[in-house]
């Protein structure tokens, strides 16, 4: 049964801390924290504090998901606050090394693939990693519609790890609303990141929307 994760990047950062506050107290267990560096996407948000302030407010899981070119720089820091931290496969850097000191520094580390890379590409870090996230949209901004090829690697996926016996978590990012909820949950994914869907207007109804539309095929 998937999980529901919020990302704050739809979010009224002026009302930031009643945002999540309406999410959490609604049934939402992730916060997810989009971090861009203005280079490895085309803009620049969500550092440190963020995460550590969430952290300390709130009762809830948190995933960075590190949309950046150098990952590895405050990895230390974001591990401190992150129950998840996912890189991306497209970054220029050692894959491996980092997936293996975010493990090392407490976090379970995490996989992300753009929607133009294939699960083959990744299928050799698969081991290593405890969660892959396929993103649905090109990332860098909230608000896209979703691309419906990319939503296909989410069974291979499910198919993979069954075949391999890995136990590693499958999510899904972009373009997720009250109209494709329910089809993208029956794909088998285990996290479920939305924005608009939840932070545009009634917070508190557009979880209970988003929850039921997932439990109309099984998978709330």
């Amino acid at each position: 049964m998937a999980e529901l994760s919020a990302s704050i990047l739809a979010a009224d950062l002026l009302n930031l801390e009643r945002d999540i506050k309406k999410a959490v107290q609604s049934g939402v267990k992730w916060i997810h924290l989009d971090v861009m560096d203005g280079h490895f996407v085309p803009n620049l948000t969500m550092g440190i504090p963020f995460g550590d302030a969430i952290k300390k407010k709130f009762d809830a899981d948190i995933e960075s998901h590190m949309m950046v070119d150098n990952p590895n720089m405050y990895l230390e820091r974001y591990c401190s606050f992150s129950k998840l931290v996912t890189i991306h496969y497209e970054a220029p850097v050692q894959t491996m090394r980092v997936l293996k000191e975010i493990e090392r520094l407490g976090s379970m580390p995490g996989i992300s693939i753009n929607p133009k890379t294939s699960v083959s590409n990744i299928e050799a870090l698969l081991p290593a990693v405890k969660y892959v996230l396929v993103m649905t949209v090109e990332p860098g901004f909230s608000g896209q519609s979703l691309i419906e090829d990319a939503s296909k690697k989410i069974p291979l996926l499910v198919e993979y790890r069954q075949r391999t016996n890995l136990d590693f978590l499958i999510g899904v990012d972009g373009g997720i609303n009250r109209d494709n909820i329910s089809r993208i949950a029956a794909l088998g994914p285990d996290i479920i990141v939305s924005a608009s869907a939840i932070f545009s207007g009634n917070v508190e109804e557009n979880v209970k929307s988003l929850k039921s539309c997932m439990k109309e095929n099984g998978n709330g």
